[in-house]
């Protein structure tokens, strides 16, 4: 196992007995599939899980106490705060008193909404859920069940047990002593992202005078996504289309296709198509835009590849449309996009904090803020390590029994000489590539076996402090594998964020998989895809 640590079995936190942590194990390519199909066999295997895809046991705990105080047989409840309950159209809405124990004091909890809708709404409910990313947080969850008789909270089916793991007795946490305020900490988080690493020295963004007023937190990147997409639908003409330049994480473009006239993707990346585009929309009507908005992932998740943001900057001025820049696979220390966005987007839950947690109430601020303390070393190694690793599987790939892997996909080879005009002049270390790179091989069964043999946490998420694998293709695209080849994403095409393991590890855990890889190529030159 790559870093030494203990392999994880299907439906295993990842790490290990964390109550809080959005991964669990998907050990093969199997088990991927299992997951997107919903089979029964993987889901009731699984003991966490990105938040917005598997409801943590300690939300579903508190929606049942809700629901059995306010809820009428055919309805199916989840619980909002406040700002998420306004204008909430048809569904029922109500304050949820929280049936709290005499004396705790509660006074800096926010105002919880419950709403009710038919049961047969859902998968609807569901669906918005997972790609706006609101809801109450799984920490706040679990403060509020701590505060609530025990007789009331049905335990039965709980993973993790409440109260079993405080987590500022780990040993990190004792180092990093966190702040104690939730907001302190999101106004630490908000000086980060606006470029204040913290230092005294100047800021990194390369915008003169943004400041900690200019950052807005949300539960989650995709719910940022939500936000702002909800902004542009309310001040840009009505009936726009935007525009992905690239293919993105899949949940941004069901997102920004989802609500509103939804979106163009320019899935050859070529400027000269978004041209021709904006020109042709232009043209039906000269008084309007020709977009709501155009977005962008920098690089772009999986393929790597950097877009030309300066060009897309004359673009988006020519047409009046704004420019939204998602940098969480770049991340501020490593490229500096400020100056060519309208608006950029990160997700800290990755990189910035490693970890693999969420962040909305304060106490997953006041976590997630500690988690941020060693950013920049953090960020160096993990560049480190994922140039090495791509520098040895595309050496291998270049040999006569390495041809089984048809390209490797990281910023050093992909429009390197785009991707190193944007690198952060005013970072504190040598910017980087970035920990995130892509494999694509030559049939689906040597991606399979590769994967499968491939000995590191395989799970949802990227931009951790361990090496984690994902089949991405066949996780974001299952149901959409054509529209995902057309526009450039293989099916055979496996996605690893590099950790900070030792560099003897992750070169041995290669080599297993690659070994296995070229088994199955020499028993045939041309495997029947499976």
């Amino acid at each position: 196992m790559i870093g030494g640590i203990q392999p994880a079995v299907l439906g295993d936190a990842i790490p290990p007995n964390v109550p809080h942590t959005i991964v669990c194990s998907l050990p093969t390519w199997q088990d991927m599939m299992g997951f997107v199909e919903g089979e029964e066999r993987v889901t009731t295997a699984l003991k966490a899980g990105y938040y917005r895809q598997k409801i943590h046991d300690y939300v579903k705990a508190l929606w049942k106490i809700c629901y059995q105080i306010h809820g009428v047989e055919g309805e199916e409840c989840v619980l909002y705060v406040k700002k998420h309950a306004e204008n909430p159209g048809e569904p029922r809405v109500c304050r949820f008193e929280i049936p709290y124990k005499s004396g705790v004091d509660v006074s800096e909890f926010p105002e919880v909404f419950a709403v009710f809708f038919p049961s047969s709404a859902l998968t609807e409910a569901s669906q918005f859920m997972m790609y706006t990313g609101s809801g109450i947080s799984a920490r706040f969850a679990e403060q509020c069940l701590e505060c609530i008789p025990e007789e009331l909270i049905d335990t039965s089916t709980f993973i993790i047990p409440l109260k079993t793991v405080n987590w500022r007795d780990q040993e990190y946490y004792k180092v990093h002593r966190p702040i104690e305020s939730g907001p302190e900490a999101k106004s630490a988080l908000r000086r980060l992202f606006a470029g204040d690493l913290g230092d005294g020295l100047a800021n990194i963004r390369g915008v003169p005078g943004v400041s900690p007023d200019d950052v807005y937190l949300y539960a989650s990147g995709m719910n940022a996504i939500w936000h702002l997409h909800l902004m542009i639908l309310d001040t840009r003409p009505k009936g726009l289309k935007s525009a992905a330049f690239n293919v993105m994480y899949s949940h941004s473009h069901n997102l920004i296709e989802g609500w509103g006239a939804g979106h163009y993707v320019i899935g050859s990346g070529s400027i000269a198509d978004l041209e021709a585009r904006l020109a042709s929309e232009q043209a039906k009507d000269p008084e309007r835009p020709p977009l709501a908005a155009l977005y962008i992932d920098f690089p772009t998740n999986p393929m790597l590849q950097s877009p030309d943001v300066a060009r897309l900057r004359e673009l988006a001025d020519r047409y009046h449309v704004p420019l939204i820049i998602d940098e969480t696979v770049g991340n501020l220390i490593n490229v500096q996009l400020l100056p060519y966005a309208d608006i950029v987007v990160c997700s800290f839950t990755k990189i910035i904090s490693g970890l693999a947690n969420d962040t909305y109430h304060g106490e997953d601020a006041i976590r997630l803020e500690a988690n941020t303390r060693g950013v920049k070393q953090g960020i160096a190694i993990v560049d480190k390590n994922a140039e090495a690793v791509a520098d040895y599987l595309y050496a291998w790939s270049q040999k006569p029994q390495g041809s089984f892997i048809k390209q490797v996909l990281y910023p050093t080879y992909q429009t390197r000489d785009i991707y190193e005009r944007y690198l952060n002049k005013d970072s504190r270390t040598r910017p980087g590539y970035g920990g995130l790179l892509s494999i694509s091989f030559t049939s689906l069964a040597i991606a399979k076996v590769f994967y499968d043999a491939l000995p590191c946490y395989k799970g949802i998420t990227f931009g951790t402090i361990f090496t984690l694998a994902v089949p991405f293709t066949e996780m974001s695209f299952h149901s959409k594998l054509q529209w995902a080849e057309e526009n450039g994403v293989e099916h055979a095409l496996i996605r690893i964020t590099i950790g900070m393991e030792d560099w003897e590890s992750l070169k041995d855990g290669f080599d297993v998989a690659l070994a296995a890889a070229e088994d199955v190529a020499k028993l045939n030159e041309d495997p029947v895809e499976q």
